[in-house]
């Protein structure tokens, strides 16, 4: 690999340097972290990155031209079954939801089977505040995705992965519940607002207050009569 050539696959940023040596998978700094953790990782066929718990488009693609069962939640080999080996062990006791797009691409939304809070509309959330916030939406037909994660990159400092609690895709917001109070409240909202600010994203950051009177506080910013 010749100098020209030491930027991440994945995004293009520069590959992770640490004592004068690059990363051997070229990654940068943020998704060399991100594969350390196991949150993504490489495909052993294509040699393309891909998120954990989705599999890779190679495997997917081929499924679909083999017209061959594989596993639901990683795509590989299932041996005619619905889910790999791995995966039945992995969530054999756990009750997990998934995302399925263009009846190919599997997204797990709740690997940790920790989002016990059941909507209106069927969703699962994390907390009583973040069902309060998903009716609302679900109540007044606005579309919302949750936990959409956003990359922050920092000049000078290591990179930060935001989990807001939903994106609005009709409205381009970002919804980020707060649940402190008081002085410590102010310090991450004022956090929070300077990193979309800088990215150019809008949102809305509400509190315990807000909970209390929820359309009180999002129908004037979402203009809902």
């Amino acid at each position: 690999m010749n100098e020209k050539e030491y930027i991440c696959p994945i995004c293009g940023k520069p590959t992770y340097k640490l004592y004068g040596h690059y990363r051997k998978d070229g990654l940068c700094t943020l998704h060399g972290k991100m594969a350390n953790s196991g949150t993504i990782i490489q495909c052993p066929d294509c040699q393309k990155w891909h998120e954990t718990n989705l599999p890779c488009n190679c495997k997917t693609e081929t499924a679909i031209t083999n017209n061959t069962l594989t596993c639901l939640i990683c795509g590989a080999d299932s041996n005619g079954k619905h889910f790999c080996k791995s995966c039945y062990a992995k969530y054999k006791d756990k009750a997990i939801d998934v995302r399925i797009k263009n009846c190919k691409d599997v997204e797990v939304l709740d690997k940790y089977g920790n989002a016990s809070y059941v909507c209106d509309d069927g969703r699962k959330v994390r907390s009583k505040s973040e069902k309060i916030i998903s009716d609302f939406l679900f109540k007044y037909g606005i579309r919302a995705v949750y936990e959409k994660t956003v990359y922050y990159y920092p000049e000078n400092a290591d990179p930060i992965i935001l989990h807001p609690d939903f994106y609005l895709e009709d409205y381009k917001i970002y919804i980020e519940h707060n649940g402190y109070n008081g002085k410590k409240y102010s310090e991450t909202k004022a956090f929070t607002e300077n990193i979309y600010k800088e990215l150019g994203y809008k949102v809305i950051i509400t509190s315990e207050e807000d909970i209390n009177d929820i359309e009180a506080c999002l129908k004037p910013i979402l203009k809902i009569n």
